[in-house]
């Protein structure tokens, strides 16, 4: 991480030198080049982000295209390895005193119209209206992101780890054979999206396992109510704990008295639910301070400890911790209104509260990685056809989206400050960090600056950068970008 200690880095530069890291990724130096062209051009293109598109923004649209495609659909690599510099860089983040180390977890569904791509399914549309399901064609992905935490409270980023494909297996027919039927429940147990998360999780703890920084850090895994089950609580990897939401209805037990521990029972006398804890005033409230929505507040939380549940096992002592609604006014002469309460359970009882109760706030991050991925990268908007290429051409995108966020945080910090674009006249609060909006741009602003003679140069891109061995390797002209040709 020397070579990123640049006394005046700029994002171009910090993210040029993380991409070499990919270098020893592909079985070929030409194809690491043309996989380095294609990150930028499916980064600062414009409209769809195709393969063509990105082709067409570095300005090779008069050259031979086929060897770019046959990077995603032939070329042999491992695309989990794409996100090997960003285990690297990401250790100068790391909090002292061998603090935990945070990964959300979670699921989307990238929308597609074609019925022969590989691995499209036809899934429950999050966005429909309540009491109407609709249905949508998609590709199923699980992400695992890192939260890098800031010295001061504020905002966390989460920078993508993981971005797995679990598609689907295809439905047998009624007429198939009993064996080919068989094969077609074991397979749908192996790719359903509690078992993608786990097998993600594996992945991660492994690749932190690594170095001896993180080996013995205590990683917790921040999921949704969807991933709080058997499958996921019995099969954790070793130094993990899980942070989930819990349904309010939940049937959880208290611990054996020992006077009891006769025969084969494992529980002891029922515990309240969630929402009987929430409601009982016999459990006082606990205030903790968090950053929540631009700010420090104070939320109201129960805890309770220890209790067993029977979808982790009798082994397996949790904490239930509720948080009470938080009250808000749509304006300052409306009434008072109320969010849902939260019901968390933790594997770890011992874990600090105001820790696991900060630590769930931030798992918020990964819903906005979805929103950048969908919205400005373009993940999963490639037309291709290939098997290889319709998973790799997204966690390629996913892959470059992250390392971007992690070149701001290396040259910039978390703060959005003078070197990006100015903003509108309109915002009269500036943000508290730069969006993926402002990456793009200040990306596309020092692209400009250095295809620009010095002469045309203008006051409002970023200062010029010295020539450089290692570069892009392509041209990017202004021309390309502004007025795509495809």
């Amino acid at each position: 991480m020397e070579s990123l200690m640049n006394p005046n880095p700029n994002l171009l530069q910090t993210f040029e030198q993380l991409l070499h890291g990919w270098e020893s990724l592909f079985p070929q130096y030409r194809t690491f080049v043309r996989a380095r062209r294609l990150t930028f051009g499916l980064l600062v293109c414009l409209r769809q982000h195709l393969t063509s598109n990105a082709i067409c923004a570095l300005g090779r649209q008069g050259e031979d295209w086929s060897a770019d495609y046959r990077v995603l659909s032939r070329s042999p690599w491992d695309p989990q390895r794409l996100f090997a510099p960003i285990f690297d860089g990401l250790r100068r983040f790391l909090k002292p005193d061998n603090a935990p180390l945070l990964v959300a977890l979670d699921d989307t569904s990238c929308k597609k119209t074609g019925r022969k791509i590989p691995g499209v399914n036809t899934l429950r549309d999050p966005l429909s209206p309540p009491f109407r399901v609709n249905l949508h064609r998609a590709l199923r992905f699980v992400q695992g992101s890192f939260l890098v935490l800031p010295a001061s409270p504020g905002p966390a980023r989460a920078l993508p780890l993981r971005f797995e494909p679990a598609p689907l297996p295809v439905k047998p027919k009624k007429k198939d054979s009993a064996e080919l039927k068989e094969l077609y429940r074991q397979q749908k147990k192996l790719r359903c999206l509690s078992q993608v998360g786990v097998n993600l999780l594996h992945s991660v703890r492994q690749q932190f396992d690594l170095a001896a920084d993180t080996a013995k850090r205590q990683l917790l895994a921040l999921v949704d109510g969807s991933y709080t089950n058997k499958t996921v609580l019995t099969q954790l990897p070793p130094r993990t704990t899980l942070i989930g939401r819990i349904r309010k209805d939940a049937k959880l037990k208290q611990p054996l008295p020992p006077a009891l521990a006769k025969g084969n029972r494992r529980y002891g006398p029922p515990a309240p639910t969630p929402e009987q804890v929430l409601k009982d005033p016999s459990f006082p409230f606990v205030t903790v301070k968090v950053f929540a929505a631009g700010k420090l507040r104070e939320l109201a939380v129960k805890t309770l400890a220890p209790l067993f549940w029977s979808r982790a096992g009798h082994l397996q002592p949790l904490r239930l911790v509720v948080i009470k609604p938080l009250g808000y006014r749509l304006s300052n002469q409306s009434k008072l209104l109320y969010r849902d309460p939260a019901f968390l359970i933790c594997t770890d009882i011992n874990l600090p509260l105001l820790d696991l109760v900060q630590a769930y706030v931030y798992r918020w991050e990964i819903e906005c990685n979805h929103r950048d991925e969908k919205s400005y990268i373009g993940v999963a908007e490639g037309q291709v056809r290939s098997p290889q290429a319709v998973t790799r051409l997204p966690q390629f995108q996913v892959a470059g989206y992250s390392l971007l966020l992690l070149a701001s945080l290396l040259a910039h910090g978390f703060e959005r400050g003078d070197q990006f674009l100015p903003l509108p006249k309109w915002r009269n609060q500036p943000p508290l960090r730069p969006s993926i909006l402002d990456h793009l741009n200040l990306l596309r602003a020092q692209l400009f600056e250095q295809a620009l003679p010095a002469s045309q140069s203008s006051p409002h891109f970023a200062s010029s950068s010295p020539s450089d061995a290692n570069g892009p390797h392509f041209h990017i002209t202004p021309t390309n970008l502004v007025f795509p040709t495809c």
